[in-house]
């Protein structure tokens, strides 16, 4: 922000970068070459004697791969794929940035981005619709007398200088874009009265880049109890992470890692369940599963993003949470030869590489033939790492269940 005050304080447009494709829900099939772009409003604190309301018509945020001048920002408006320009949020509406202040924020849109260096970045704004109110009362806009004079009567393309460019990477969450409105500086009092000469609107735009995967950590929340149960951030249920019965599992959700403030809630209920705590690493994935013990529910978190598996292969682990006094190995496909070996209760494997496609999946007692459970056969994508989740048995039953759960 400047330390130049002509009447008005800076602006911020914060523009959050959020990848979810290694972070979508586990019945769907993710596009990992694309990123979601969120676009979000805010502004510093304004102490003008002067202004009580400056409103900007938001038309839409773009991006393109190629930087841009100020000239090339503001053409081909209505159609800006001719340019290369690709829109990341499209509000179509007016903004009091007087109201955006002390660190308050409005989410302007968000929409899938290619993953990508984009070098130029321009918002839209609407002239005809934007407007500065006087605390007398006084509104100033393009037409009125004093008025706000606008580079032109109708859409205005704003460059936003960046201070590196924009990088987006599939699969993950990718970066924070915070976009700098210095209103400090795009509005020039024409004369020595704002009341009686108006403004002149030029505008100073700059944007800065931090890489998210330095401060959010991705996150999805597995059930194998009996209970209804909700993963929660801040007291409000994570994307997909509401009302989860046994052998579901949430959407990944991409949270600050230092304060993630999470807690698990059964259904009906808001008080948060005892014993549940997490360290998240910022740039990691993890599992959260709850599972059941004799002295109540209890939790694991699992790094999910630890382990590359062979070319052409699924990665596999499992987490036992049965509560049976025996051991268990997996076997994989037709073999007889345990992929994994000797996992005891409330206890889990390293990953391991396995074939991808369809295989059938069966649970033995450590070092025999046994057969305690045959999954039949499961899905394992190639180059995804996955979780098996065991289970206690269903009431009635002595063999113990179990559900896959795919890393974010």
């Amino acid at each position: 922000m400047h330390t130049v005050r002509r009447f008005l304080t800076p602006v911020a447009l914060a523009a959050t970068l959020i990848a979810p494709l290694a972070c979508s829900d586990s019945t769907s099939s993710p596009n990992s070459a694309n990123g979601t772009v969120v676009v979000k409003l805010t502004d510093a604190p304004f102490p003008s004697d002067s202004v009580t309301r400056v409103d900007i018509f938001v038309v839409r945020v773009e991006a393109r791969t190629a930087d841009v001048d100020e000239t090339t920002a503001d053409k081909n408006l209505d159609n800006g794929s001719a340019d290369g320009w690709q829109t990341i949020a499209s509000p179509n509406a007016a903004f009091n940035l007087i109201n955006l202040r002390n660190g308050n924020t409005t989410t302007l849109g968000e929409s899938s981005l290619a993953a990508g260096s984009y070098s130029g970045i321009r918002f839209i704004i609407d002239p005809s619709k934007s407007s500065v109110t006087l605390k007398n009362g006084t509104v100033l806009t393009g037409t009125s007398s004093p008025s706000v004079t606008f580079p032109s009567a109708s859409r205005s393309g704003i460059k936003v200088v960046l201070a590196k460019p924009l990088v987006v990477v599939g699969g993950t969450t990718a970066t924070t874009l915070l976009i700098d409105f210095d209103l400090d500086n795009s509005f020039v009092m024409r004369g020595n009265s704002i009341s009686k000469n108006g403004l002149l609107f030029k505008p100073v735009v700059r944007g800065t880049i931090t890489d998210a995967a330095t401060v959010n950590a991705n996150v999805r929340f597995a059930n194998a109890t009996a209970q209804t149960l909700s993963l929660n951030q801040n007291g409000t249920a994570l994307t997909g992470a509401s009302g989860l019965a046994y052998g579901a599992s949430s959407s990944c959700s991409s949270i600050t890692a230092a304060t993630p403030q999470l807690t698990v809630t059964q259904a009906g209920s808001t008080t948060p369940l005892a014993g549940f705590t997490t360290a998240l690493t910022a740039g990691n994935n993890y599992a959260i599963v709850a599972y059941p013990s004799v002295s109540g529910t209890q939790f694991v978190t699992l790094r999910t993003n630890t382990f590359t598996p062979t070319t052409g292969q699924a990665g596999l682990q499992i987490f036992n949470a049965s509560g049976l006094p025996t051991a268990m190995d997996l076997l994989v496909g037709t073999s007889t030869t345990a992929a994994i070996s000797n996992v005891a209760t409330a206890n889990g494997s390293a990953f391991v590489s396995v074939p991808a496609g369809s295989q059938q999946l069966r649970l033995t007692s450590t070092g025999t033939s046994t057969v305690l459970l045959d999954l039949g056969s499961l899905n394992l994508t190639a180059s995804q790492n996955s979780i098996l989740v065991i289970a206690p048995p269903a009431t009635g039953s002595t063999a113990p269940r179990a559900f896959l759960v795919t890393g974010c």
